[in-house]
């Protein structure tokens, strides 16, 4: 065998070797996380996100209560289940760290978040609070909605 004929025989098995690690690095790290369309968030609405893990009973019990807000608001509240474990880099992304975890979302993006179980109480005031917004020109640009606390009077 000459010199040239062991150095196509180098350079083939180099280029198969190649092209070998290429496919299996491709199987290998190729993102398999499911992709979550994104929601439209109403005009004057919010968005709430709960990061959770279905077999855990803090998570069944917050989703819950979110689709119970969700039906009190109507249009004007999106709540959107994300399975923790099967979007890690989603969650990681909003900073989730343990589920559950909620986010809630306004059309200039994230405008609150906590972990943990609150009671429906609590939810209910703070999506209160976001709905009812920034007062400007001494008024509320929020929509009424029915059921909704009036606001109290700041001082």
């Amino acid at each position: 065998m000459t010199h040239e004929q062991r150095a196509k025989w180098i350079k083939w098995i180099f280029l198969l070797l190649l092209s070998g690690g290429i496919i299996v690095g491709v199987f290998l790290y190729s993102d398999t996380e499911e992709v979550i369309q994104p929601v439209q968030i109403p005009e004057n609405g919010l968005q709430i996100v709960l990061y959770e893990d279905p077999a855990e009973h803090d998570s069944k019990e917050l989703g819950k209560t979110l689709d119970g807000i969700q039906k009190k608001y109507d249009e004007l509240v999106i709540v959107t289940h994300v399975d923790f474990e099967k979007h890690p880099k989603m969650a990681k992304a909003a900073g989730v760290t343990k589920p559950p975890h909620v986010v809630m979302i306004a059309k200039s993006g994230p405008v609150f978040d906590f972990q943990g179980l609150w009671s429906r109480e609590k939810v209910e005031l703070k999506v209160d609070e976001i709905l009812r917004g920034l007062k400007r020109f001494s008024k509320d640009w929020r929509p009424a909605v029915k059921g909704m606390q009036p606001a109290p009077a700041q001082s």
